[in-house]
């Protein structure tokens, strides 16, 4: 069947979600967030895009920002064409990384805006990774209360709330609300026992890899042990399967199954 057409906004105001192939982990190193922050402000420049919020997640990508409608696509596939070009690079791997199409929601008025700048940079938050918003480094969080940031500008969500101090007092006010109806299919299975960073620190101390792309490397034999020791130390199903790049239902087979 043929794509739907992209609902264009009359405000020119999307809510980009970019996805990674089959949940693969993009972001292990400080120096790949690094990287893409980098990719996204030239392409921000070259490209004429204002970005308003963004928060990078292990396998997926959240960004609130205004562009004309015949540039869209053309700034996700240079920006993306030139992060799978460095990371397959870094991780000696090779193919797609993220998802043929990025989703996108279109903003419409002041209130969805707004609901939506609170949901970006409280979702490492709805995901385990932190208690507040303040503490995750990969978001555009910081700008707001005065850090300069320069994939930034902060000044029409002031506006739109009126001023500063109201949009800090409309963003303590709305954290950690439940955003389930706009979102769903976000965070839609049970919170972690260990937290992907945590997660991450057993899968590279257990199998002894320096990133989860060599997992795509190993013998099945060797893919499968390591499989079964990570379910045995805690790791949830939807972790392993991340980290391993296998599917879930592989990941409940293997540990089913005796060795």
């Amino acid at each position: 069947m043929p794509r739907k057409p992209r609902v264009l906004s009359s405000t020119g105001i999307y809510h980009i979600v970019l996805r990674s192939v089959n949940q693969h982990i993009i972001f292990e190193e400080d120096s790949d967030y690094q990287k893409f922050l980098h990719i996204m402000k030239d392409c921000k420049m070259k490209y004429d895009i204002d970005i308003y919020a963004y928060c990078l997640m292990d396998n997926h990508i959240h960004i609130l920002l205004k562009s004309p409608p015949d540039r869209l696509s053309t700034f996700f596939q240079s920006m993306e064409t030139r992060f799978v070009r460095w990371y397959n690079n870094q991780y000696s791997r090779s193919g797609h990384l993220f998802q043929d199409r990025f989703h996108s929601t279109s903003i419409e008025d002041e209130k969805a805006f707004l609901s939506v700048l609170v949901y970006i940079h409280d979702n490492p938050v709805k995901a385990n990774m932190c208690r507040f918003s303040s503490e995750y480094r990969w978001s555009s969080h910081h700008a707001y209360y005065g850090k300069k940031d320069p994939l930034i500008d902060p000044s029409l969500a002031y506006n739109v709330a009126g001023t500063k101090a109201k949009l800090l007092l409309f963003f303590a006010q709305n954290a950690r609300l439940n955003h389930d109806a706009l979102y769903a299919d976000d965070h839609t299975l049970p919170r972690h026992f260990f937290t992907d960073e945590k997660a991450m620190e057993i899968f590279l101390s257990q199998t002894g890899l320096s990133s989860v792309s060599e997992a795509a490397f190993l013998s099945k034999v060797k893919r499968n042990e390591y499989v079964r020791m990570l379910k045995k130390n805690g790791l949830t199903t939807r972790q392993v399967s991340r980290m391993m790049d296998i599917s879930e239902t592989t990941v409940k087979r293997l540990c089913k199954t005796p060795p």
